[in-house]
């Protein structure tokens, strides 16, 4: 049985809250770098909670996010940020998402295997989010980095 999010259509014409437009700003400018081992061990590990819970179908104020290596419009393997439409066994449908300047939600559709999921993100329409194991170590990366020696 596919799972679709209701009014998923309506995301195309939002503007993406700002955790996100973060996450997916950060995302493209570690496609190339190695990703941090801690944080992707327990997003890992707790991915099977991310998809039970989605399966059993999230609350309206709700929306997944993950984190993947896909193919992109390239064909050319991309980390990018997904918003999950349907998650059939390992199979997943969603649409890559893009800020582009005006911070319009720019979406092309993909299709990929479980296995290409590096990162899970839950976020709550009041701003809570569970997960984002490697949006939190970057960011922390950064606040660290920004502080006076």
């Amino acid at each position: 049985m596919f799972l679709v999010l209701s009014s998923f259509a309506a995301i195309a014409q939002q503007t993406l809250p700002a955790t996100l437009t973060w996450l997916v700003t950060r995302v493209a400018q570690s496609s190339a770098e190695p990703l941090p081992t801690l944080p992707l061990r327990e997003a890992q590990r707790t991915l099977g909670t991310a998809r039970q819970r989605f399966q059993q179908g999230l609350p309206p104020t709700a929306r997944l996010y993950l984190t993947a290596r896909v193919l992109n419009e390239a064909a050319t393997p991309e980390l990018v940020v997904i918003a999950v439409e349907t998650w059939q066994g390992r199979q997943l449908r969603g649409w890559i998402l893009r800020a582009g300047s005006s911070q319009q939600n720019t979406q092309l559709p993909v299709e990929f295997v479980e296995a290409a999921v590096h990162d899970w993100l839950l976020l709550h329409t009041d701003g809570r989010e569970e997960g984002n194991y490697l949006g939190k170590y970057w960011n922390l990366e950064e606040k660290l980095a920004a502080r006076p020696e």
